[in-house]
């Protein structure tokens, strides 16, 4: 049965670290109530659907897990939405998966003009900057990185061979989750008819499970080359170019990556024997470079398919900066919108004026100047995409589909 259950985040999470990348699940949260029955979940999201976003999947227990959070928390403000779902909750309300059905069916009507947007990325290529931008148009929800979709894709992980009928049900869980968070996004601005998800780096690998559990939706890949990519990220894993330079100098960085990395990450690397066997140090630059690699591989082979284009919309970091209002108003119109509204242009015109993840343990901290990459790690990179011999054979490989000019 469905219930509801008041929470407090356990204070371990109250604290910035690795330990941050964890995906949300139930036990994020120490009890603070009773289990209170909902006799009629359907009924009660009709009602409270408002209050309540989809936080996490447990496909052991089989049930859907929506947060309400604290008075005042504005999910659409933060940088990412896994954070403050488990930062900030006060309420769980826990459906098992054999009522989402009918919970779905209660309000999928007032949702159905909704059309779904996913944002994949490969992760330090201005994702948090463009949904915020999409954002201040005022047409769009966005909604940054919830941990849904990691769910799906540690089941996936978890369970490579699945049998036909669990796939379904792995789809149809898909579909059910979108259409709640719409629904709670609705009814709190009915004004917006496009919601975009921006996926956590991983997402990627999900991305054609929620367009089979979400048919209509729509999809952007926005990407970035590998030396930018693996720049930005050195400067948030480490505090200082000096430190970063010890800990490379000394191989000490190899005993990193499991420690930084959660494991469902680290897995799919580990799996991988194109990049457990490349012949340079497992360490910080091996790690950034491996995942940019498969994320941009897999962007890749979506877009190979013979009969229709998979993204909707395929954009570099580097244009994005370039052209920053004028690259976003593009991206509103292929996804079916036009901004005429001059208020909402300058709005977008001032997300550029700031780091968009200010405040954040992820934001960079040492601005924009200065390399860390130089020619060692160029050739770490260089040996990884040479012994992988993927289809993305270059740093600066572009993906099919790439607006480079407005």
């Amino acid at each position: 049965m469905a219930y509801l259950q008041l929470v407090q985040c356990k204070s371990v999470y109250n604290e910035d670290g690795s330990h941050q990348l964890t995906p949300n699940n139930i036990h994020d949260f120490d009890i603070a109530g009773d289990e209170r029955p909902v006799a009629n979940p359907a009924k009660f999201f009709r009602d409270h659907g408002r209050d309540f976003y989809v936080c996490c999947a447990d496909f052991e227990k089989e049930y859907l897990v929506l947060v309400r959070p604290k008075e005042g928390i504005q999910i659409k403000k933060v940088t990412f939405v896994w954070e403050a779902l488990r930062r900030h909750a006060k309420e769980l309300l826990v459906i098992p998966f054999a009522e989402l059905a009918a919970v779905t069916a209660e309000v999928a009507d007032d949702v159905s003009h909704i059309t779904t947007v996913f944002l994949h990325h490969t992760a330090r290529c201005g994702s948090t900057l463009l949904i915020r931008a999409l954002e201040a148009s005022g047409m769009v929800h966005g909604v940054s990185e919830p941990d849904i979709h990691i769910s799906f894709l540690q089941y996936l992980r978890s369970h490579p061979d699945l049998q036909e009928h669990d796939l379904k049900m792995l789809t149809d869980i898909v579909g059910y989750s979108n259409t709640l968070f719409n629904f709670a996004l609705f009814q709190q601005d009915n004004t917006r008819t496009v919601v975009c998800y921006k996926t956590r780096g991983e997402g990627i690998h999900v991305a054609d499970l929620l367009q089979k559990g979400v048919p209509e939706a729509m999809a952007i890949i926005l990407y970035r080359d590998a030396v930018a990519t693996l720049n930005s990220t050195l400067k948030v894993m480490v505090r200082s170019y000096w430190q970063y330079w010890l800990l490379t100098g000394l191989r000490l960085d190899t005993l990193l990556p499991t420690k930084i990395m959660p494991g469902y990450v680290m897995s799919a690397i580990a799996r991988d024997h194109r990049l457990t066997t490349v012949p340079v140090p497992h360490g910080l630059v091996w790690l950034v470079s491996c995942l940019w690699l498969r994320r941009m591989q897999r962007a890749h082979t979506l877009t190979q398919s013979e009969t229709s284009s998979f993204f909707d919309v395929v954009l570099r970091y580097e244009e994005l900066c370039q052209y920053r209002e004028e690259m976003v108003l593009r991206v509103l119109e292929d996804i079916g919108l036009e901004c005429e509204d001059k208020d909402a242009r300058e709005k977008i015109k001032e997300v550029f004026l700031k780091n968009s993840q200010d405040g954040n343990m992820m934001a960079s901290r040492w601005g924009t100047s200065g390399s860390w990459v130089g020619d060692w790690e160029k050739g770490v990179i260089s040996t990884i995409i040479t012994h992988a011999n993927m289809d993305v054979n270059r740093p600066d490989f572009v993906i099919e589909g790439t607006i480079t000019e407005i």
